[in-house]
């Protein structure tokens, strides 16, 4: 079994052998406000697509959409939800050999379209093809490994500023916001702020907020029926105009030719 590597929440995951999955699929939640389980001897690998909540033991860690989360067996978890919530989820037994560290809760970013589409056409080939499953799975798990790596491989000052300043962009996401804003707001300056964003994202702030707000309009565009102009403005953007021409801008397609899209695939 896994155990809590610091404070923030880190396991230790044998990765050395690939894990045996003995679930995967979709689920869906939110029914209730509150769900509560545990999993005696199986990891947890989890792909959000909401916002909530998940305690394990005293510690809150937010999800927001986007969010990859990994558990160890046996751990409590208690999830409050916002509304009907939808993740792709795989129960596995790890494979054994030496370990490495892995985040409890961590962004996949822009990256999140891809692991979901790797996630959910794989699901299908759970009962005729379980080694596939468990290749892909064992290849998330290193990815996220690799993350972590990278988080850790940052100073300390950084990674607090750089991840204080990503947590502030996705909980105000609705709202304006500027580099001196978010700079002052996690105590660095923002010439500072800027440089650890080009290191961390090989991107300006402005650039990752931009890639953000698309990443959850595209979300919304493709898994709600939320009406366009809601979902522009519930992501920063009043003028759907402009709207329209970032979206086209970062994915090629307008929104709503994204959601007719989505809509064919069904």
């Amino acid at each position: 079994m896994g155990s809590p590597a610091s404070e923030e929440l880190y396991w230790d995951l044998p990765l050395d052998f690939p894990p045996q999955v003995v679930a995967i699929g979709r689920n869906v939640h939110g029914f209730e406000p509150v769900d509560r389980y545990r999993l005696p001897d199986l990891w947890t690998l989890n792909l959000y697509g909401y916002e909530a909540t998940l305690k394990l033991g005293t510690t809150l860690l937010p999800i927001r959409p986007g969010s990859l989360g990994v558990v160890p067996p046996g751990a409590s978890m208690e999830y409050r939800y916002q509304g009907v919530s939808v993740h792709l989820y795989a129960h596995f037994r790890a494979g054994g050999g030496m370990v490495r560290r892995i985040r409890a809760m961590q962004d996949t970013g822009a990256a999140y379209e891809q692991i979901y589409r790797r996630l959910y056409e794989i699901i299908p080939k759970f009962g005729s093809e379980p080694a596939r499953v468990n290749a892909r799975v064992w290849d998330l798990l290193w990815e996220a490994s690799s993350w972590t790596d990278r988080e850790n491989s940052m100073s300390a000052e950084a990674h607090r500023a750089v991840r204080s300043a990503t947590d502030l962009i996705d909980r105000q996401i609705a709202q304006p916001l500027s580099v001196v804003q978010l700079a002052e707001a996690v105590g660095v300056s923002s010439g500072y702020l800027v440089r650890l964003f080009r290191q961390t994202y090989d991107s300006t702030v402005v650039g990752y907020i931009r890639r953000r707000r698309v990443e959850r309009a595209v979300h919304l565009l493709e898994r709600s029926t939320l009406p366009i102009k809601a979902i522009a403005f519930s992501v920063g953007f009043p003028d759907l105009q402009h709207f329209n021409k970032v979206v086209r801008a970062e994915r090629g397609l307008g929104p709503r030719e994204l959601r007719t899209r989505a809509e064919a695939k069904l």
